[in-house]
């Protein structure tokens, strides 16, 4: 599937989401699958971003699918997100980016300033950078799961932590976000 973002409206219909309007709400994507090798391109735009690709555990492989062998620090991290099913809504505490090598998946993006989700359904060979504090609404159906890629964290996997939805509105690292995106 190829990436797209969107608002959906209330009468069924929808209007497209540029990525710039995505930045501008802590999500940046960028679009690797024109390049020979978009593993190597995206570990050139991930260390301009400062982060250490020399450090072991700042690079991951990752898969949402059931059978997936994912690291440990990966595995506890999807389930966390399982265990939101029925509040999906969560933010990260530290930056994170994602290079999707293949995915049929979508998530929500929230639209603080029109109080709308942004629904963004990934594409192959798209770099996402998700800033800490942004929210996030997945579904991890089992019709949802089909995404796979590599992940860069900054401080390491084992620093990637997720604020359950219930907790965010309160959490500092929420309100230092909404200052950044001036709400």
């Amino acid at each position: 599937m190829a990436f797209r973002a969107y608002q959906r409206h209330d009468d069924g219909s929808s209007t497209d989401v540029t990525p710039q309007h995505l930045s501008e709400l802590g999500l940046d994507v960028i679009t690797l699958h024109h390049t020979e090798d978009p593993q190597q391109e995206a570990r050139k735009v991930v260390q301009g971003w400062g982060y250490p690709l020399d450090k072991e555990d700042c690079v991951a492989p990752f898969d949402f699918r059931h059978d997936a062998n994912n690291p440990e620090e990966v595995s506890a991290i999807i389930g966390r997100l399982i265990d939101l099913v029925h509040t999906p809504e969560f933010a990260y505490l530290s930056e994170i980016v994602v290079l999707t090598e293949d995915s049929g998946i979508y998530f929500e993006l929230e639209d603080i300033k029109a109080q709308k989700w942004i629904r963004i359904h990934t594409g192959p060979y798209q770099l996402y950078r998700i800033h800490p504090g942004a929210k996030l609404r997945i579904i991890m159906a089992d019709d949802n799961r089909h995404h796979h890629g590599t992940v860069f964290i900054k401080d390491g996997v084992s620093s990637l932590g997720v604020i359950p939805g219930a907790d965010l509105h309160e959490h500092e690292v929420r309100q230092a976000f909404l200052a950044k995106i001036g709400t």
